[in-house]
């Protein structure tokens, strides 16, 4: 009778620890990549981090980008492009680093004969004025090229703040105890209260339309600025544009962002940028389908087309001849030494 009772309870206990080790080796839950509140930035990605999510490496180096380790400037004969945006240019968990879109832009250019690196300086649910921050913090490391990556949502988001970072399960800013854990509180919880209906809309996007109007306007400053800055540290900038699917869909498609991203592809056009526009090439294409996850997130299908599609613009913009090699010396912007009187990362 005894030993039946301790089997009895060494059942469950076994139960657990193979739940345990499987969540965590198959999912890698229990290993999150983790984030860091910033008092310029908002938020930043930890640096010096490297996890494997759904068997997908994430490294993050000490600049807080999904990038190997770099040096401040390029190595010469180095062609350096900076990416700059927010989950889309990171890259869902789903996605191998070798499968998000710059470091598929990045081996484009090698296998056509340019030596060629790219930095992704990107996080979740980062705004223009994230994006903003991030350059006047660390510049943009003698990049030659940068890619803006908008998303017709962002034309209205408000700048992220370190508010959520370790209360939001989407921003951890530690480890969990378990992946038991992590899978009760990004996964089972979530669930629950969507089936119970008490979720509530937790987007930062204004409602009322004089408020997102004026918050358009701090964007489009916000914007403007990170251009400003860009091209101050000799580095090309070039806007992508990137719809949801909801925008490009026949039935039921989404409107509201139509007349703010005119706006916005007027203030890209005064300022004489190279576009982008995703949201006219990609209309009436059978394929899309296939290029989102989830309305919003890339599939490494979709990531392979959008590498594709600035690999094609960065091969327009040097027979233009309007790319030039940056040194440090030339910038107007002190890159990195100048992070810690800023209070950067």
């Amino acid at each position: 009778m005894r030993y039946q009772l301790g089997l009895m309870a060494a059942v469950p206990v076994v139960a657990v620890l193979l739940l345990e080790a499987g969540l965590s080796h198959f999912t890698g839950l229990g290993d999150p990549p983790l984030f860091q509140a910033d008092a310029k930035v908002g938020y930043l990605m930890a640096p010096n981090q490297e996890v494997y999510r759904l068997g997908n490496r994430i490294a993050i180096n000490g600049f807080h980008q999904r990038s190997e380790e770099i040096s401040v400037q390029p190595a010469p004969g180095i062609e350096r492009i900076l990416f700059l945006g927010d989950s889309i240019t990171f890259g869902i968990a789903a996605l191998d680093q070798t499968q998000t879109f710059p470091e598929r832009v990045a081996s484009l250019l090698r296998e056509s004969g340019r030596p060629s690196e790219s930095i992704n300086a990107s996080a979740v649910s980062w705004g223009l004025g994230n994006e903003r921050a991030y350059v006047e913090c660390f510049g943009t490391f003698g990049s030659q090229i940068a890619i803006l990556q908008v998303g017709s949502a962002d034309l209205l988001q408000p700048a992220s703040t370190g508010e959520k970072v370790g209360v939001s399960p989407a921003h951890p800013d530690r480890k969990p105890a378990s992946a038991i854990t992590e899978a009760m509180q990004r996964v089972a919880l979530p669930r629950l209260t969507s089936m119970l209906g008490l979720v509530t809309d937790s987007t930062d996007e204004p409602v009322t339309r004089e408020v997102r109007k004026a918050q358009f306007a701090r964007n489009m400053t916000h914007f403007a600025r990170l251009v400003a800055l860009v091209q101050e540290q000799g580095t090309t900038p070039i806007v992508l544009l990137v719809p949801g699917l909801p925008e490009l869909t026949t039935e039921n498609r989404l409107t509201r962002y139509s007349p703010y991203r005119e706006r916005f592809r007027t203030l890209v056009e005064e300022l004489s940028i190279p576009l982008i526009d995703l949201s006219e090439e990609w209309e009436g294409n059978s394929d899309i389908q296939g290029y989102y996850v989830d309305g919003t997130h890339l599939t490494a299908e979709g990531n392979l087309v959008v590498a594709a599609r600035i690999f094609q613009a960065l091969d327009n913009l040097r027979g233009n001849a309007r790319v030039k090699t940056v040194h440090a010396a030339n910038a107007k912007v002190q890159p990195i030494s100048a992070a810690a009187d800023r209070e950067c990362g």
